[in-house]
């Protein structure tokens, strides 16, 4: 992506997160018995995501997009979970597409995948309880600014353990 094409989608980008802040909700005035200087509330769920979040999961995927791109996405899927659940690995993809239509897409190289599931694992503070146990997820970033998040919850089952191969037969005793 040359710099003028980065500059321009930086600038729709900033504007839309922009404008998603301007359309948030008015937060609580501070209880008259807060300190100044108070820290903000921590994270929680059904708040709008803090923006800082999504700026760094698009400038991630940015730097490796080519001119002319409509959108990018990227898909990431659990691939194993500790039995008590919290420990889990997961498995990340990328692609973008030149045509807003196209469901299929090209592979793309971003920043690293570690970063993109570490701001995909931060947005879990923002989700209800009972959404936090995703086994999928598709974040899909427009040209525009806009983005949505598809999170699946469909419970994957553990591979199945190899079956020990059974001994190979003796040969017949000559007579």
């Amino acid at each position: 992506m040359n710099q003028k094409s980065l500059t321009a989608f930086v600038a729709l980008f900033l504007g839309a997160l922009l404008a998603c802040a301007v359309q948030a909700q008015t937060p609580p005035k501070p209880a008259a018995d807060a300190k100044p200087g108070a820290e903000a509330p921590l994270p929680g769920p059904g708040q709008e995501p803090d923006p800082r979040i999504i700026r760094g999961l698009m400038e991630c995927l940015a730097e490796g997009l080519p001119e002319g791109w409509k959108k990018t996405w990227f898909v990431i899927e659990e691939i194993s979970r500790e039995d008590s659940g919290k420990t889990r690995q997961f498995e990340a993809t990328f692609f973008y597409a030149t045509d807003p239509g196209d469901r299929t897409g090209k592979r793309l190289v971003p920043c690293g995948a570690n970063r993109i599931v570490d701001g995909v694992v931060a947005l879990n503070d923002y989700l209800q309880p009972s959404q936090k146990r995703w086994t999928g997820v598709t974040m899909t970033f427009n040209i525009d600014g806009s983005y949505e998040a598809a999170y699946d919850y469909t419970v994957r089952k553990p591979a199945p353990a190899a079956t020990p191969a059974k001994p190979a037969a003796k040969p017949a005793a000559k007579k």
